[in-house]
């Protein structure tokens, strides 16, 4: 038996509905966020990036910097460690064209070549801007030495380095240690220094 076909929609009571905005047994139907949980989120979000934003932008242009203070302070480390074990003079190459920092022991004739036992070079983007010592004024290009005795003093020195975004690093080379005394910005020593402080 064919029943005739009625296109009545189900009322809203059938549905469970109530009233408008209510279902039974459920509570408030809600499809939305109201503006006043989306302000509380944005300024969240907000305060968050604020924090975290320069962080991330610091981090990236110093990791090179940092990496190249490191790969300075391996060298220097080296030629102390070979001059005391060895028990002869060491020289740390600089070169500020190329930014390339190598070690090798300090010829004993003198028409000997030196051999660079040890070389690397800084990260792509880090220069060596300067290197300033006691005995000799500062250079700005070409190549210079640092001299490790056989008891392991490093000559005194600063470096200065100079990576992306124009951020500066300043090295002070501790003479006793050997260590780096870091700063990370711009620092003018003048003549009589004391890196011992």
């Amino acid at each position: 038996m064919n029943t005739p076909c009625t296109n009545k929609l189900p009322l809203l009571e059938d549905l469970g509905i109530r009233s408008a905005g209510k279902l039974e047994n459920e509570g408030l139907l809600r499809s939305g966020f109201t503006l006043l949980e989306l302000l509380i989120v944005i300024a969240i979000i907000g305060i968050t990036l604020g924090y975290v934003g320069p962080r991330i932008r610091f981090s990236v242009f110093s990791s090179s910097i940092d990496e190249g203070t490191r790969e300075i302070m391996a060298m220097l480390k080296y030629a102390r460690s070979s001059a005391i074990t060895r028990h002869e003079e060491y020289l740390v190459h600089f070169d500020l064209s190329s930014s390339v920092v190598g070690v090798y022991p300090n010829p004993t004739s003198s028409g000997e070549v030196p051999k660079m036992e040890k070389k690397a070079r800084l990260p792509r983007g880090v220069i060596i801007k300067a290197i300033k010592t006691p005995y000799a004024p500062e250079k700005e290009e070409g190549k210079i030495d640092l001299m490790v005795n056989k008891d392991g003093l490093v000559e005194q020195g600063i470096i200065y380095l100079e990576g992306p975004g124009s951020k500066v690093y300043t090295l002070v080379i501790k003479p006793y240690s050997g260590d780096l005394k870091i700063y990370d910005h711009y620092v003018e020593f003048s003549h009589g220094y004391d890196v011992n402080e």
